[in-house]
């Protein structure tokens, strides 16, 4: 847009009138207050003349009125002097000083009484002693008068007013002449100039010229018109072969850019002052911008909310533009317009760009990698369901726990949290309800610490909390430890809201604390699952410290569970079978297969020490098998040897884990199918345990393994549930009586009214019964008057290594009449 020509009050004539006004006016106000103050010094002269005129005239007459003390003629000279219109007061006095005639005239009001003040006194008083001719001792009177100054120099502003005036006008016209003789020769050429120029089309530079001064002038104005117009004549041939070369350029230029723009990668060009100056259309876009606008923008205005280190980039720029070196692979977090976060593989190059060297930054989006990159690493360190850290992080992070607790000083505790018949809930409601349950006790159980602690998830329904700085002595932490740890008790045991029903479930919590000893995570963890496995054994719904009876009991199932993988891996297993005696005949009807141990160095270990070792390590499932086996083989072997009578039962125990396993259908008959076992020899003795908290699955598996000939004993009757609703649904043929109802048969009334019972319900029940611990004639003889079937004890025979128990079947065989 071109410039407006300058308006009148900004040309050079009117300024240089308006300083020639200036200064006009400045040098006549000097040179007038010079004059008129020359004026006032003559004025102030001339009024002391007049006055000494005034006192001469007005003397005499004075003198004789005071002599003569003739009033009437000092009235006339009062009056006489009244006369002059500058005296405005007028007072005559005798000798005695009393006042003898007197008189004034009203002061008139006029415009130059403030200037007066600034000047001079507005009021001057003169006065005369009158003295007697002759007399030269004393004064006869004396007289008065007061002088209005402002009438008084009344003709002094007369002259100064017209004297001012006239200076005025001297110096407007004075003025007036200079401004049309500058607007002439100087103010109309150069506007005439300026509007030519204005008009003069920059790109056609050289068509309009501009208009010469008549010949006659040779001043630099003329000078500067003639050099403009051979200067326009350059300009335009220099822009007619740019243009040729832009033309060029341009054209090379876009299809350089159509290639950019379609390149899939981001490119734009930085200079050093990290301003852009150039930008793909992928990069734009991303940034919510168009390539021409991005040109020229700094990168903070561009980059402020998409960039998360904008330092780093322009240090980035600056060692590529002054070093002139590449960096490659550089990572960068970038959020687009629409605030998606990007993650980009940035390349950056110097590069020669027109006149200045710049940085080309070349990005890849490789969002979709480090995404995956990302959920994998979150995957591998957090729990799928609840996405709380899973084991690996948390023996990460109880790793530098342990050792910040040991180089501060305090001490903090390890939760391990269990939740009590949590299967019952997947069972019943379907695995969705359960996961949903367990994703409520993650947010509970995080919603119960502090945000420094940890909660983890382990597996199925284990939780483990880490406490972090809880005291620094042992007691106190302790202590925390337990309240914090009946707060989340207490939590969990809360209701869970499931389409109208409430969900209760409640947990069983170990706890430990560290550090101690220089225990590791991994101890730290087991004796933390000790403990709420001592909860589990007592009751559940409570919580358990570790303590040293613990950690000698841990240490040895560790030591013991060594040794069974040993004794397993070297055939230290034997079975043992105690003979099951008919009741009323005294004949071996079948056996129980009992599991026996014998240690290398500390010999025949306790079922009772080695059986809860098995269960807790999982290897009861290894070797329930070798037992199910191993049973089977002599099955097999006694058959073949003419031993096993029909109608004979082998009795094998099967643990909870072993039965409630989902192969555990398929290895019984996978056991079957290898051994041919004589028809329905086979017992499984299971303990009311097992089925209660799954009847229905039981049913399944005892009815699949019923089919191909396997019976059910249901093992310990009596100290468990005992209840007939489910008794009478599974498909059990035998109940065996607990030995500790028959130990004290002979003496206690409550347990042969027990045992009573028991027979007479499995009697109704049309099931078989057996006793165990039978050890007395009279024990014997009163399970013989209640009606029971079958015994067991020490009083037929002990459990038996395989070669006496066969010596017993052949006894038996023997003594059987022909």
């Amino acid at each position: 847009m071109r410039d407006k020509a300058p308006s009148f009050f900004n040309g050079i004539s009117f300024q240089l009138a308006k300083i020639g006004i200036i200064l006009a006016f400045v040098l006549s106000f000097i040179l007038s207050s010079v004059q008129l103050y020359l004026d006032f010094l003559n004025q102030e002269k001339e009024l002391k003349s007049l006055i000494d005129r005034v006192i001469q005239v007005a003397t005499p007459p004075a003198v004789r009125s005071v002599s003569t003390l003739d009033d009437e003629l000092s009235y006339e000279v009062v009056n006489g002097l009244l006369r002059y219109g500058f005296i405005y007061e007028v007072v005559i006095y005798d000798d005695t000083g009393n006042v003898l005639a007197q008189g004034s005239s009203t002061r008139p009001e006029v415009p130059t009484r403030w200037l007066t003040s600034k000047i001079t006194d507005n009021t001057r008083e003169y006065t005369a002693n009158l003295l007697l001719p002759g007399y030269t001792d004393g004064t006869s009177g004396s007289i008065r008068f007061s002088v209005d100054m402002d009438l008084a120099l009344e003709g002094f502003y007369n002259r100064s007013k017209t004297a001012l005036m006239t200076g005025l006008l001297r110096n407007m016209f004075l003025v007036l002449l200079l401004f049309v003789v500058f607007y002439f020769t100087l103010t109309k050429p150069l506007v005439r100039l300026s509007r030519e120029i204005n008009n003069i089309n920059p790109d056609h530079p050289g068509v309009n010229r501009l208009t010469q001064l008549p010949p006659h002038r040779k001043d630099e104005l003329a000078q500067l018109i003639a050099s403009s117009n051979q200067l326009l004549d350059v300009v335009e041939l220099s822009l007619a072969k740019r243009r040729a070369v832009e033309l060029a350029l341009r054209k090379s230029e876009e299809h350089l850019r159509q290639i950019i723009d379609h390149l899939p990668v981001m490119i734009g060009a930085r200079n050093i002052a990290g301003y852009y100056l150039f930008a793909n259309k992928a990069l734009a876009n991303e940034l919510g911008y168009t390539p021409d606008q991005m040109r020229n923008l700094h990168v903070r205005q561009l980059l402020k909310n998409s960039v998360f280190d904008i330092d780093t980039m322009l240090q980035n720029d600056y060692r590529v533009i002054r070093g002139n070196e590449e960096l490659d692979v550089i990572e960068e977090r970038f959020v687009t317009a629409t605030g998606k976060q990007l993650f980009l593989q940035t390349h950056i190059m110097p590069l020669a760009f027109y006149d200045e060297k710049v940085a080309l930054i070349v990005s890849v989006d490789i969002t979709e990698r480090k995404n995956a990159q990302a959920k994998m690493e979150f995957m591998a360190h957090h729990d799928a369901l609840t996405g709380l850290p899973n084991r690996l992080q948390l023996v990460e992070r109880l790793e530098h726990e342990l050792r910040r607790a040991e180089r501060h000083g305090y001490f903090g505790a390890v939760l391990f949290i269990d939740l009590d018949q949590f299967k019952t809930i997947n069972d019943s409601l379907g695995h969705p309800v359960g996961d949903r349950v367990l994703e409520v006790v993650a947010e509970r159980l995080q919603e119960s610490v502090r945000e420094e602690d940890l909660v983890a998830r382990l597996s199925g329904d284990e939780f483990v909390v880490v406490l972090t700085v809880l005291d620094q002595n042992i007691e106190t932490a302790a202590l925390r430890a337990g309240e914090i740890s009946e707060k989340i008790r207490s939590i969990i045991s809360q209701p869970y809201l499931y389409d109208n029903m409430e969900l209760r479930v409640t947990c069983s919590v170990g706890v430990v604390v560290y550090p101690d000893k220089n225990n590791s995570v991994h101890e730290l963890l087991r004796y933390a699952d000790t403990a709420m496995y001592q909860v589990k054994e007592k009751g559940r719904d409570s919580i358990e410290f570790f303590n040293e009876e613990m950690a000698d009991k841990v240490s040895r199932q560790l030591t013991m569970e060594g040794d069974l993988h040993r004794a397993m891996d070297e055939s230290q297993f034997k079975l043992y079978y105690q003979p099951k005696i008919d009741i009323r005949t005294g004949r071996v009807v079948g056996a129980e297969a009992l599991l026996r141990w014998n240690h290398p160095v500390k010999g025949m270990v306790s079922p009772v020490d080695f059986i809860p070792v098995l269960e807790t390590s999982g290897m009861i499932i290894d070797v329930g098998q070798w037992v199910l086996e191993e049973a089977c083989k002599t099955l097999v072997t006694w058959k073949e040897s003419g031993l096993w009578q029909a109608g004979m039962k082998l009795s094998i125990n099967i643990s909870p884990r072993q039965f409630r396993r989902d192969a555990f259908v398929d290895d019984v008959i996978a056991a079957l199918d290898k051994y041919p076992i004589p028809e329905k020899s086979l017992d499984m003795e299971i303990t009311e345990g097992i089925v209660i908290q799954r009847v229905d699955d039981a049913i399944v598996t005892m009815t699949t393994l019923s089919d191909r000939g396997i019976s059910f004993s249901l093992d310990d009757f009596g100290t468990g549930y005992s209840s007939i609703s489910y008794l009478k649904r599974l498909p059990v043929s035998t109940l065996k009586i607990d030995q500790g109802f028959v130990r004290d048969i002979i003496d206690d009334r409550n347990d042969r009214v027990l045992v009573e019972t028991i027979i007479t319900m499995g009697r109704l029940l049309d099931m078989e019964l057996v006793a165990e611990g039978v050890e007395e004639q009279e024990q014997l003889e009163i399970l013989k008057s209640f009606g029971c079937d079958y015994y067991q004890g020490y009083l037929s025979s002990q459990a038996v290594p395989f070669a006496e128990f066969e010596e017993i079947l052949a006894r038996e065989q023997s003594e059987q009449p022909a």
